[in-house]
Parts: C-alpha cells; structure tokens; sequence
C-alpha cells in the first residue's frame, strides 16, 4: 500500500514538472523570436506592408488579415501566424521573408503557446 502511494505521488509529481516545462512564455519564450527573426519587417517604425506589427503582445493580437485574425487562442495550427512560418498559408509566402525559415521546434514552441491559450505571460 505504502508503495502504491509513492508511486502515485511520484508519478504527479513528475507530471506536474513536465507540465511546468512544456509552458510557453510570451515574454520569455515567444517575443525573443520574434525580436529577433520578425521585427526587421513587422514593426510600428517602418510600417509593415502587411499590417502586422509584432513589437508586443497587444500588437500581435490585435493582427488580423483578411484571412482573418493572426493568432486564434487555443488553435494553433489553424492560426495563420503558424501556417505562414510554417510556409503552408493558401496565399503569400512563407515568413520570415528573404530569411531562413524557422526551424520546426521553434514553431513548434510558439503553436504550443497559442494552444495555451495565448497568454500574455
């Protein structure tokens, strides 16, 4: 019984550590890519072609094309920002444009926020 109890406490236990790694941060997590691999084009500066400003949370959400909104909480896949890194939107070309793609995990990571929830976290 004893043992039975341990393992069951161990096993939550690990659960709930891989849950708190498999966390996606905006701040920590998303934004640094997007300082870095997105914001040559996606800024209030030098005002996008596109519309879509990444300088911050309130700007990414607030994207929409006239496909529709950027991200969609809770959808990842379907949100055309994954669909655009992903290069498999039906219109444009794959982004970051004239630039190496993102590499799968990267995308990966940042789909995994959207189906978090999109938090601004």
């Amino acid at each position: 019984m004893k043992k039975t109890i341990f393992l069951l406490i161990t096993f939550l236990l690990v659960g709930f550590a891989q849950e708190k790694k498999d966390k996606v941060s905006f701040s920590k997590d998303v934004m640094p890519v997007f300082s870095k691999k997105c914001l040559s084009c996606h800024n209030t500066e030098d005002e996008s072609p596109s519309g879509l400003y990444l300088e911050d949370y309130n700007e990414l959400m607030k994207g929409e094309s006239k496909h529709g909104p950027v991200v969609q909480p809770k959808k990842g896949e379907e949100s055309i920002l994954i669909k655009k890194l992903r290069g498999t939107a039906e219109f444009g070309r794959q982004m970051p444009r004239g630039r190496k793609p993102l590499d799968d995990e990267t995308i990966d990571m940042i789909s995994r926020w959207i189906d978090q929830g999109a938090k601004k976290n």
